[in-house]
């Protein structure tokens, strides 16, 4: 017996589309430090971790416009929305005097790419909104090239936080964003469940949905191991063989789907070899530290790993090439690389005294001599100083500014 599809009327497609526009009417907002621009003619990408408000910086730029057309693909009555229905969403758009084009999860309409370039080459103006990075490097990638600004969106900064919660900069209120994190709704809510189901719903509706993955519960076992692991080093090998997961190949490429969604970042140990690299274990962080903390079985009191997760988050915002760097004796945190140049070397630790000094500094130095760099610093939980020519810098201070940037703030 066939499955047939429920067709979508333009009348029921025109219903969505004013009901999904009153529903961010006023909404209350925050400034954010992305920005999008009307006057850019290219698509407008915006990408980022589900819940993480993507939506609302779409809404913040067209709240006052009467000409933007807004459609949420999640909206369970579009399920079967499909290529072809393009051209009725087209027909509303002229009758009501549309301009703007506002997609939000689009990659849930298979093909959408082509009706996109389609529309973009007949002179629409389009913002996109999505969940999952490979949207970019697959999808648009082919089809888009030269077209498309892309913008990544996070979980809010520590200046957009302390906007948010109307706090003032200083050790406590940084303290409590460790523990908060930047999920918009969660602050508002403060539930650990919703972190909890936000991680199955990242987990089901955006890898085992459209991976056709089967079983999910094998991707909720490794998502909590590496959550409950940030800032170690760990191999694939290894973890197959600790999950029981059916191959190497398999824990690769969950892995990589895990990345995809945004839930997770992993960076490689830096070597001048790239099949090296390759080989060499990675360590993994979370896109936030309250989710983390919800859904680890290690992660809740370790406070040195969860400012390690912070600076990773602060860096990650402005750069994409990070390493950490390990040899036999020594280790250092994090190498940022700028048009393939490391640029700075960075240590996190959440206290500098006796015991940890020696260690800290060595492994800091030798990174910085091996790459032949001279910038070089030490994040801090609140500690200010300068060791042997190194910046000791509290983490509320550096993250009020862009990464590579020394504090302001005295």
């Amino acid at each position: 017996m066939k499955n047939y599809k429920a067709m979508l009327t333009e009348d029921l497609l025109k219903a969505v589309v004013n009901e999904q526009k009153l529903s961010f009417k006023g909404k209350n907002t925050i400034v954010r430090k992305n920005k999008i621009s009307r006057k850019s003619k290219l698509i407008t990408i915006v990408t980022g971790v589900r819940r993480c408000g993507k939506s609302t910086l779409l809404k913040k730029e067209f709240d006052d416009v009467e000409t933007a057309l807004y459609i949420n693909f999640e909206d369970p009555r579009l399920d079967s929305f499909d290529l072809g229905d393009f051209i009725k969403i087209e027909k509303i758009a002229k009758e009501e005097g549309k301009k703007y084009f506002l997609f939000d999860e689009i990659q849930n309409v298979p093909e959408w790419e082509k009706y996109i370039r389609s529309a973009h080459d007949g002179g629409r103006l389009i913002y996109i909104s999505g969940s999952n990075a490979s949207m970019l490097s697959r999808e648009l990638g082919t089809r888009l090239t030269g077209r498309y600004l892309q913008m990544e969106l996070f979980p809010f900064n520590y200046v957009e936080y302390l906007n948010f919660k109307d706090l003032k900069a200083g050790s406590a209120s940084f303290k409590k964003y460790m523990n908060d994190g930047g999920f918009p709704e969660f602050l508002q809510a403060s539930n650990l469940d919703y972190l909890r189901t936000l991680l199955r719903d990242i987990i089901i509706r955006d890898i085992a949905v459209r991976r056709n993955i089967r079983n999910e519960h094998q991707l909720v076992r490794l998502a909590t191991h590496i959550l409950s692991n940030i800032g170690k080093e760990f191999s694939f090998n290894n973890v197959t063989k600790l999950l029981s997961i059916k191959s190497v190949r398999s824990t690769i490429d969950f892995c990589d789907y895990l990345k995809e969604s945004y839930l997770i970042e992993m960076i490689p140990r830096h070597s001048y070899s790239i099949k090296q690299q390759i080989l060499n274990p990675k360590k993994a962080y979370c896109i936030d530290t309250a989710m983390a903390k919800a859904n680890s079985l290690s992660f809740n009191e370790d406070l040195g790993r969860m400012l390690e997760n912070m600076v990773f988050l602060h860096i990650r915002r402005s750069a994409k090439e990070i390493f950490y760097f390990k040899n036999q004796n020594t280790e250092c945190d994090f190498l940022v690389k700028q048009n393939g140049q490391v640029v700075s070397a960075i240590q996190s630790c959440w206290n500098i005294n006796e015991d940890n000094m020696k260690r800290e500094l060595e492994g800091l130095k030798l990174a910085m001599k091996s790459t032949r760099i001279s910038k070089g610093i030490i994040i801090t939980f609140d500690q200010e100083d300068e060791l042997d020519g190194i910046p000791l810098i509290p983490a509320w201070k550096w993250m009020q500014n862009d990464y590579l940037s020394l504090p302001t703030i005295r």
